[in-house]
């Protein structure tokens, strides 16, 4: 009973900070609590059916606590030691793999399989997994740091990347699938890697997304020329590039062409959904309607007519940048825009002055995840983007995804704490 104790100990001491200095950033928290208190304001306004009619405020009343276990979160986790996530990153990877095949055997919640329900609770396994993947690949790359083989070192990323990408891919959950390869070239690049060696790698998805029109694969096969030229590499290589890069595209266009009518549709409809305004790009032609209509003050709190007229759909998740510019205009997503980039601003101050390799690593990989989230969530909002139900960081409505937002946000708070 004595050495049980003694080993429970000491495993508490490995994972707490014992000199505990709770410290709170706040050029980066402020900002975050401005973001939070404006989508309460928007989620308040979406809980009304038209203007001016009350109805139930569930969404509201639900995101206040999730906020108050979000706070709880971020107060937990400046007691916590984060060498403990160096440590154990890989076995955290392990458990994320194990969790994600789990969903597969749950039951489905409108058509997909992303919830492991434990009695009356469940959790999304494929949100926290967006962390613990940042870590996995902080501590892969740190190790690998000083290794010359470069090609090998993008290649197992991207593996690390790949599995858990094709599993959530497979649940089904594009957005996600997309966030978990997007953290790996900032990574990447923070390293040392050259530039080039990431654009080869990102390059055949382009060519491949480029090939439904003439003009915009001709267009980007003269960037890649152009790219070539600049970086200067060997005429074989830049040959060998070229080819897969112009098989990539044919490859595309012959897939394309052995699909169904409806399949095909759905593809046009994804690469430019205002060709069906009314069928499957209804929503994001109602989100550019609503933004539209905002102009430059907006219609006041609560007075948006797309939103209030059930014209918008997930109006308090995938489209609350519609609802902010609807009601707030212009000066509505400005502000938006402005305390994300106040946030950046100190982020990249601070990450500057760190000289830990997995801490500077795991940094840039939350960042990455939230900017992914809020690129992609307005890009699709004004049609630039497909829709991914990718949410906007403390904007939507959402738990397990808040309580993620709030998890990156104390650990980017305890890093900064702790190396500068």
């Amino acid at each position: 009973m004595i050495m049980i104790r003694f080993q429970n100990i000491k495993i508490l001491n490995k994972i707490f900070n014992r000199e505990f200095n709770f410290k709170i950033i706040w050029p980066i928290v402020l900002p975050v609590i401005s973001l939070c208190i404006f989508g309460l304001v928007l989620l308040r306004s979406t809980s009304f059916d038209s203007i001016g009619s009350s109805t139930n405020y569930i969404t509201f009343y639900n995101q206040l606590q999730w906020m108050g276990v979000g706070l709880a979160v971020f107060i937990f986790m400046q007691f916590i030691r984060l060498k403990i996530l160096n440590e154990y990153a890989y076995h955290l990877y392990i458990f994320l793999i194990i969790s994600l095949i789990i969903t597969y055997f749950m039951p489905e919640r409108g058509g997909s399989s992303r919830w492991i329900e434990i009695g009356p609770f469940s959790f999304q396994p494929s949100e926290f997994g967006k962390i613990i993947l940042v870590c996995a690949l902080a501590k892969f790359l740190s190790d690998r740091k000083d290794n010359k083989d470069q090609f090998i070192t993008i290649i197992l990323s991207l593996i690390i990347g790949l599995i858990p990408a094709l599993l959530v891919f497979g649940q089904p959950d594009l957005g996600t699938a997309l966030i978990y390869l997007a953290v790996i070239f900032p990574m990447l690049y923070w390293i040392g890697l050259r530039p080039f060696y990431l654009f080869l790698f990102i390059a055949p998805v382009v060519s491949m997304i480029s090939s439904y029109s003439i003009e915009t694969f001709s267009f980007w096969m003269l960037i890649l020329i152009l790219v070539l030229f600049y970086s200067q590499p060997t005429i074989f290589q830049a040959t060998i590039v070229f080819i897969i890069n112009t098989c990539s595209g044919l490859l595309a266009i012959a897939v394309y062409d052995n699909l169904y009518p409806h399949q095909q549709d759905r593809l046009l409809t994804l690469l430019d959904p205002m060709r069906d305004r009314f069928g499957s790009g209804y929503q994001v032609f109602q989100s550019i309607i609503s933004i539209g209509s905002g102009g430059i003050s907006g219609k006041g709190f609560n007075q948006g007519t797309q939103s209030h007229l059930q014209y918008l759909p997930e109006k308090s998740t995938d489209f609350i940048i519609a609802v902010a510019g609807e009601e707030f205009g212009l000066i509505g997503i400005s502000f938006i825009l402005l305390m994300f980039g106040i946030f950046t601003y100190w982020v990249t101050e601070y990450l500057n002055k760190f000289n830990n390799d997995f801490s500077s690593l795991s940094l840039v990989g939350l960042f990455t995840i939230l900017y992914v989230h809020l690129i992609v969530n307005m890009g699709m909002t004004v049609g630039l983007f497909p829709v991914t139900g990718l949410p906007a960081p403390f904007l939507s409505y959402g738990g397990t995804f808040f309580i993620t937002c709030a998890l990156i946000l104390s650990i980017i708070n305890n890093n900064i704490t702790n190396n500068i």
